[in-house]
């Protein structure tokens, strides 16, 4: 199964276990809402600390179960972060949407100041040795919006370029190979600030290694 990590720039950090105030975030039917972080372990690695978090994460869809009526339901999501603070350098290990929420409560708060990444896909692209897949999101087409195109150094094709050109590239896969480890990987970076780990492996260590080291190949020198 697929993990993403969305990367943030930390301009403000509490480095103590800290939990949303519950009156922030109350629902007065559907149950509370509870976001909370805490250290795990110090200089897990990397030099990276390593936090459990948790988030109450809310999808508004409308239902009706136990004859009563809902307007939206939780989502109760536990996972870890990783804080490199040297670097000011964040890594939250769940579920785009839902962690692009979590740091927005964070940040709700006096004692966090998150921001994901900023990708540059037209700088980053030319640094990729192949690029095995593309979305472009955004395009002015009447039955299509949101197109992908797949296959070896895609990029290059007169379709991607067109539709680049149309619209906004909103991720891309490639297949990239560890200098750490020498193995080859599948994985996505998305416009939104997250790496994606399609293969599966074998420690949560070589999972940090394998992210981190695509931030500082692809992403960092564009900051």
């Amino acid at each position: 199964m697929p993990k993403a990590f969305l990367l943030c720039e930390t301009n403000k950090f509490k480095k103590e276990d800290f939990l949303v105030p519950i009156q922030q975030s109350l629902f007065e039917e559907e149950g509370e809402s509870v976001v909370s972080l805490n250290l795990n372990q110090d200089d897990f690695h990397l030099n990276f600390d390593q936090y459990l978090c948790h988030h109450d994460y809310v999808h508004n869809t409308r239902g009706r179960v136990f004859n009563k009526d809902f307007n939206y339901y939780l989502e109760p999501l536990s996972f870890y972060a990783y804080l490199k603070a040297d670097e000011e350098l964040l890594f939250t290990q769940t579920k785009t949407d839902a962690a692009l929420d979590f740091i927005s409560k964070l940040n709700n708060t006096k004692e966090f100041l998150l921001s994901p990444v900023s990708i540059d896909f037209k700088k980053m692209i030319p640094l990729i040795t192949e690029v095995a897949g593309a979305w472009i999101a955004d395009l002015k087409r009447t039955h299509l919006k949101t197109a992908g195109y797949f296959g070896p150094n895609v990029h290059r094709s007169e379709e991607y370029k067109e539709a680049a050109a149309e619209g906004n590239v909103s991720s891309i896969q490639m297949y990239y190979t560890s200098i750490k480890s020498g193995n080859e990987h599948y994985v996505a970076i998305s416009k939104k600030g997250s790496i994606i780990l399609y293969d599966t492996f074998p420690t949560i260590e070589e999972e940090i290694d394998m992210v981190y080291e695509i931030y500082s190949k692809f992403i960092k020198p564009h900051l």
